[in-house]
């Protein structure tokens, strides 16, 4: 539950104990003492489950598939850490199912051999063939899709039937660069004549 709310591992000492205390104290009438100290929830034991689970979620994910597709993504966090996503989408009882596979942190720079060392290392240490990659979708970067250094290009010197594809997401989002400032003038104007009217306002959100 700590890892689900994103909350700080050391909430389960400061807030959490303290409440299961209180209605052991108040509600239950039972002894505080000897039912707390049974409950695990330092920040070191918080964090060792945690890992422990997400261990045993991405063994049972890499079981699952064989034959896959792969979705590529490599940003930059607002510390200016960079980071590589990596999606996968495979077929499971007849349907199409789409997971996060990993997330690595790019200790130095994003270049297409480490990009692609990564995610082979990856694939060896899972022990899944990379020859089962049907198809990888990434954005239009010179480290995913340089002719020669590339990750795209590193990939199909061992995968040489890989169908790699530009990411619909991220065509939209260049389409969206040049869209006609006229437009853009236009719809600012329409929400900005619903927004003067309280009454427009509501019925607008009815529609």
């Amino acid at each position: 539950m700590t890892g689900k709310c994103d909350k700080e591992h050391t909430i389960g000492e400061q807030l959490l104990l303290p409440v299961v205390k209180e209605v052991l104290r108040t509600v239950v009438h039972s002894p505080v003492v000897d039912i707390a100290k049974k409950i695990p929830l330092s920040n070191d034991t918080v964090q060792r489950r945690i890992d422990v689970m997400a261990k045993e979620m991405e063994d049972t994910l890499c079981s699952l598939f064989r034959e896959f597709s792969l979705v590529l993504d490599e940003s930059t966090l607002p510390g200016n850490e960079a980071i590589l996503l990596a999606y996968v989408r495979f077929i499971k009882d007849e349907h199409l199912m789409q997971e996060c596979l990993l997330a690595k942190e790019l200790k130095t720079d994003a270049k297409g051999h480490l990009i692609f060392r990564i995610v082979d290392e990856y694939f060896e240490e899972k022990k899944i063939p990379i020859k089962n990659m049907l198809a990888v979708a990434t954005d239009g970067a010179p480290s995913m899709v340089g002719c020669h250094r590339g990750f795209v290009a590193y990939l199909k010197q061992m995968v040489t039937e890989v169908l790699a594809i530009h990411c619909v997401v991220h065509r939209q989002n260049l389409v969206a660069k040049y869209l006609s400032r006229r437009l853009n003038e236009s719809l600012q104007c329409a929400v900005n004549r619903m927004k003067s009217n309280s009454l427009k306002d509501r019925l607008f959100r009815r529609l």
